[in-house]
């Protein structure tokens, strides 16, 4: 062992400062901020507004299957690499043809059961949208299937690119499978991922599932303590947004009526905020612009 080398703790002792010299920093942030979100989602810019956009740290989107985590996760990824926002969206469930397939539906309002019932060739309006799409997509959004099964991969993938990515989508955490103890290994993955993206300034979005608690609760709405896996996502996260689509368990129910639910965020508002989906185009849209959401803090603590 390099006595030499410093321990862990000694690089922080390092670091450490009296308040007043770090007020500077702090001072220009303050004067360097705008009216508007440095990561914004202007797909639907009333939602936006109220979180105050996508913000360097940890994001959690959690959800049941088959309730939209993954549509509304690749529509913020086009949409800030759409501002020209270096975005990275690692699918460890998705082929990356099937990701264009499901933008493509997004951005141009296509069915997608005409396109899967190959209705596409003999369409003369879905080829014209297919070329507006194609001259849409040259933005710096980079799809991949497969990186992000190990915190390492994550870590080369930033190390190499260049520039570096402002936000990172890996969709989703569940579909990892650890070698070992895999709630302690999940544990180790969050954490890394959440301190590498404090540390290159860059949004982290983590999707995950939630337990099979929502589907047997009366309301089958979901909350923290649902998420799957492991008490480190709620935890390390520093926004947790809940998707709750009540049509897939009441077809009943309005299919287009959605909620996400903001059940943190270290510093803003949480609360429910209600959605217009279009599940044929995995595409959500804003409802109402003067709405307020049905808050329950102004601010989080933590």
């Amino acid at each position: 062992m390099n006595e030499s080398a410093p321990t862990y703790i000694e690089k922080f002792i390092t670091e450490l400062k009296p308040i007043h010299k770090s007020l500077v920093g702090v001072e220009q942030e303050l004067l360097n901020r705008t009216n508007e979100p440095k990561l914004s989602l202007t797909t639907l810019p009333t939602f936006n507004r109220k979180i105050w956009g996508l913000k360097t740290g940890l994001t959690i989107i959690g959800a049941r299957t088959s309730m939209g985590k993954s549509a509304l996760a690749l529509q913020f990824a086009y949409d800030l690499a759409n501002q020209m926002k270096e975005t990275l969206f690692l699918s460890l469930e998705m082929n990356v043809e099937s990701m264009i397939e499901r933008l493509f539906c997004n951005v141009c309002e296509v069915d997608n059961y005409f396109l899967l019932t190959g209705t596409f060739k003999n369409d003369l309006e879905q080829q014209e949208k297919w070329g507006t799409f194609k001259k849409l997509v040259k933005i710096p959004l980079m799809l991949s299937c497969g990186i992000g099964k190990t915190f390492e991969e994550i870590n080369q993938t930033i190390d190499l690119l260049n520039p570096k990515p402002k936000v990172i989508f890996v969709d989703y955490i569940q579909a990892i499978k650890f070698a070992r103890n895999e709630r302690e290994e999940m544990n180790e993955y969050i954490r890394k991922f959440r301190e590498i993206c404090l540390k290159n300034n860059i949004a982290g979005v983590l999707c995950s599932q939630v337990g099979r608690a929502v589907f047997e609760d009366g309301n089958k709405e979901p909350c923290l303590a649902n998420l799957k896996g492991s008490g480190f996502l709620e935890e390390h996260a520093d926004t947790v947004m809940l998707l709750n689509w009540q049509h897939f368990y009441d077809p009943k129910v309005d299919k287009n009526e959605y909620k996400i639910i903001i059940a943190k965020q270290r510093n803003g508002r949480t609360g429910e905020y209600l959605l217009h989906y279009k599940p044929e185009y995995y595409r959500f849209y804003d409802i109402n612009k003067n709405e307020e959401p049905k808050t329950e803090n102004s601010v989080t603590s933590r």
